[in-house]
């Protein structure tokens, strides 16, 4: 007679506990405690934004810069102006010695997030010469009017920075965050449809969708915004939504995983 090993019971966890006490390790700088825990959350949610993002924090801590490519590249997939994603990739691109390609990479970090400190200095470190690598452009100027709430101006520099750069979605991302705040629904629904048809993974075009889209348009975007960030976090804390499922999300965990959080 054969035995059948018996599975772990799965628990259900509040998603919103588990990762409280994973941001905890890492506020505490105990990242190799929290990666195997943001792990578990993507067994549950294979595309959740927020444990990419946990996960690129943890590895920002542990400098382990080659294990931090993939995720990198799947957030820039749903945020492509996610700072911190670019900036992983340009440290991999240095420890590679791949100065130029490290240097681009910087260079959009730097166009996301112009006052961040380590972005700065990596920009500073890659580029050669004398030339002032942290002068102001229009990216880096359409960014700031973004950061400062100034919606209709940086609406104006984004179309006019995408209209030099027609395939780069960081800019069609930030243009149509910008129009949708400066509110010209109709342009922001029109771009977000085209975004969400050619990139389906991109997050921003199912927010508008669903912040000012009609109910085919918010029906439409349920089911990409439940896998991409079940609980609304991500978008609450990148875009201000409030964008949260009728129903608390919980992770399935075994009984040891469970432990944890009481610990």
């Amino acid at each position: 007679m054969t035995v059948q090993a018996r599975s772990p019971r799965a628990n259900s966890i509040s998603l919103a506990a588990w990762n409280q006490a994973i941001d905890d390790l890492i506020q505490s700088r105990r990242a190799e405690e929290a990666i195997p825990r943001i792990r578990t959350v993507l067994k549950n949610f294979p595309r959740h934004l927020p444990s990419y993002f946990r996960l690129l924090q943890a590895i920002w801590i542990l400098r382990r810069w080659d294990e931090g490519q993939d995720w990198a590249l799947r957030l820039l997939r749903a945020d492509p102006c996610n700072e911190l994603a670019w900036a992983v990739l340009a440290n991999a691109a240095e420890e590679r010695g791949a100065l130029s390609e490290a240097r681009g990479f910087w260079k959009r970090a730097f166009e996301q997030a112009p006052y961040s400190q380590h972005i700065r200095a990596g920009v500073v470190r890659t580029t050669p010469g004398k030339v002032d690598p942290l002068q102001l452009t229009s990216n880096t100027f359409a960014a700031l009017c973004r950061m400062d709430g100034r919606w209709a101006r940086a609406a104006e520099q984004y179309t006019a920075l995408q209209q030099e750069s027609p395939r780069r979605v960081d800019i069609q991302c930030a243009l149509l965050e910008s129009l949708w705040r400066a509110e010209r629904q109709p342009e922001a629904l029109h771009l977000a449809a085209q975004l969400s048809r050619r990139e389906p993974n991109l997050l921003i075009g199912w927010v508008v969708s669903a912040q000012v889209g009609d109910e085919t348009d918010q029906a439409l975007a349920q089911a990409p915004l439940a896998s991409l960030d079940a609980d609304g976090e991500y978008m609450a804390v990148r875009f201000g939504t409030d964008l949260v499922p009728d129903r608390a999300a919980t992770i399935n965990v075994s009984s040891e995983e469970a432990a944890w959080i009481g610990e």
